[in-house]
């Protein structure tokens, strides 16, 4: 069913009618409309009735206002890539030798793929951190992991990209944001316009998942000629985007045992901030 509403259509799956004679759709969350406000009606059978139902499911998942309180079933679609630990000195050694020998992404994919508590020891998750590699989105995209942190407050989702470690993140003569980080950044938001179109099928086997689960982009050293701060700064505040070095992340394996976990949350205040 297709509803009216100033500049754009919304659609709903009528779930009741109430004695009053109004229309409550899937979702709750207050949806309901009045007959009069309907433009369109569809039934099973009518030639548009299944692409009508699919955007009427797609909305009722975006509009969920707490997509964060996933049910321990939903968590246990996780649970092969649950990561039980913190970072050992052998997960920082092969990092170390993959950051020192590789000259394109792929051996990073795979050491981080071979020792996933690298990743996340970033991210704070006092009830459980999941890593998921090569996470396929569509017949288009694949993103190299996509990480979930459980913490009191819910579940919440990161966008892992990763570049070569001999990538810069700037232009050596201007400082401006070099092609391989704009590709980078191009990557996550595809993803996001991705999520905002099958966000329905994604939380099937992402649950808890929304289009603006912030993204983390780890590629090349860390360099005093190619710090990129006010690019980080900016994609930080604007996109939320953390770009960061392999270096930051052998750095936060390292402290492990002296730190708590989560060094990206202390950095950008998320927990602060959203949760």
């Amino acid at each position: 069913m297709k509803r009216r509403k100033p500049d754009e259509d919304r659609y709903g799956q009528i779930s009741s009618i109430s004695l009053s004679g109004r229309l409550n759709f899937r979702g709750g969350l207050g949806r309901r409309a009045w007959p009069h406000t309907v433009k369109h009606l569809t039934k099973p059978g009518d030639a548009d009735h299944g692409d009508l139902l699919a955007k009427a499911r797609e909305e009722a998942t975006a509009e969920d206002r707490h997509p964060e309180r996933v049910t321990n079933r939903e968590l246990a679609l996780l649970d092969r890539w649950k990561v039980p630990r913190r970072p050992s000195m052998v997960d920082c050694r092969a990092l170390h030798e993959a950051m020192d020998n590789a000259t394109e992404e792929r051996p990073m994919q795979v050491v981080l793929e071979n020792h996933p508590a690298l990743l996340a020891n970033v991210i704070a998750g006092h009830h459980g951190i999941w890593v998921r590699p090569q996470v396929r989105l569509g017949d288009r995209y694949v993103s190299d992991f996509l990480i979930a942190s459980r913490t009191s407050a819910g579940l919440r989702w990161h966008l892992v990209e990763l570049e070569s470690p001999t990538e810069r993140l700037t232009n050596p003569g201007n400082q401006r944001a070099s092609p391989t980080l704009r590709h980078a950044i191009d990557q996550i938001q595809d993803w996001r316009e991705w999520l905002k179109v099958n966000l329905l099928s994604a939380r099937a086997l992402l649950p808890g998942i929304t289009v603006d689960a912030r993204g983390l982009i780890i590629m090349g050293r860390e360099d005093v000629t190619d710090s990129a701060r006010e690019i980080r700064d900016r994609h930080s505040v604007n996109d939320r985007i953390e770009i960061r070095t392999y270096d930051w992340l052998l750095r936060a394996g390292l402290g492990a045992d002296s730190t708590l976990p989560g060094l990206l949350d202390t950095e950008t205040g998320d927990l602060d901030r959203d949760w």
